[in-house]
């Protein structure tokens, strides 16, 4: 299995309802692309979020999952506007 984070810092005029409503469509990704376990995101709940406010975690069978996940279209169109809402990301994977 791979766990992939993405932190998410927001731009200063994305809102509240722009960032739930993009973390909602790459939780639904597990819907419609093959060997994603699970996906949850939400508000970061710690007070030491160095601007890092919102994440996503998704599980994935395998690290050929998240290889074929990546490119996947409608991934791209979520990872686009993820970015567009974004002063800066980080992305960590972690293979257990």
């Amino acid at each position: 299995m791979v766990t992939h984070v993405v932190l998410v810092q927001p731009k200063a005029e994305t809102t509240k309802e722009q960032i739930e409503t993009v973390l909602k469509q790459a939780q639904a990704l597990k819907d419609i692309i093959p060997g994603i376990q699970d996906a949850h995101g939400g508000k970061n709940l710690s007070q030491h979020t160095q601007g890092y406010q919102y994440g996503l975690v998704m599980h994935f069978d395998s690290m050929q999952h998240l290889q074929e996940y990546l490119p996947h279209p409608a991934h791209l169109i979520v990872a686009k506007e993820i970015v567009s809402l974004s002063d800066n990301l980080i992305e960590f994977n972690l293979a257990q």
